[in-house]
């Protein structure tokens, strides 16, 4: 993946670090251009923040595109545009650890960063869609899925194009197979049906269950 950087005003790679131990960070935002039979999932550059009042300007402008060009999708255009919009409100996508893993003074001269080391694969869930999830997961039979802990995030890793999605792994009181359905249906109690969960024993993938633990929440 290729990152423009923008709103940077410094060309020494050390100046930027230096900035970013102070508190400033990359972020990215998104959103959906409509075409009729097919919606596009669009990224903004990596913009460089240093102050918190600085994201609500980035935020109304990519909102406003996503008010403009995402419902025009004819099966979920509404819907999908609402998404988008909901991880712009959320802060967007902080990338930060990305750019600077993969950050050269070179790179910093020409604006743009290939991301060829990835540390950064989830965000935190906005406050409305952990409820539902949380709302879901009480209703889980214990009998059919001892849940010992579950953790929460979305996986925003993805393609261009790609929206999305819900992570979920639970750790289970005793070793068995995770029922996966179980928890599906009831998590189709309160999120539309083209919302898209992935759902794992963190105990199967202990990289991808420990990034998971630190960049999302536990619930």
């Amino acid at each position: 993946m290729i990152y423009k950087l923008q709103n940077i005003n410094t060309n020494d790679l050390e100046h930027l670090k230096n900035e970013v131990d102070s508190g400033a960070k990359f972020i990215v935002f998104n959103y959906r251009i409509g075409l009729g039979l097919v919606s596009l999932h669009k990224l903004s550059p990596a913009i460089f923040i240093k102050r918190e009042d600085e994201i609500e300007k980035f935020k109304k402008k990519y909102n406003l595109l996503n008010l403009i060009f995402g419902p025009w999708f004819v099966f979920r255009g509404p819907v999908l545009t609402y998404d988008a919009y909901k991880v712009n409100k959320n802060g967007g996508i902080d990338v930060t650890n990305d750019i600077l893993k993969n950050l050269t003074q070179e790179h910093l001269e020409k604006r743009e960063v290939n991301i060829l080391i990835i540390h950064n694969i989830f965000q935190k869930v906005n406050k409305s869609d952990k409820k539902n999830i949380i709302k879901a997961i009480r209703r889980t039979d214990l009998n059919i899925v001892p849940l010992k802990n579950v953790y929460v995030a979305l996986y925003v890793n993805v393609e261009e194009y790609q929206e999305p999605y819900f992570v979920i792994g639970i750790e289970l009181q005793k070793s068995m197979e995770l029922d996966k359905e179980h928890i599906k249906k009831n998590l189709i109690k309160y999120f539309y049906k083209h919302v898209e969960f992935e759902i794992f024993n963190i105990n199967e993938d202990v990289e991808y269950s420990d990034k998971l633990i630190e960049q999302g929440e536990k619930i």
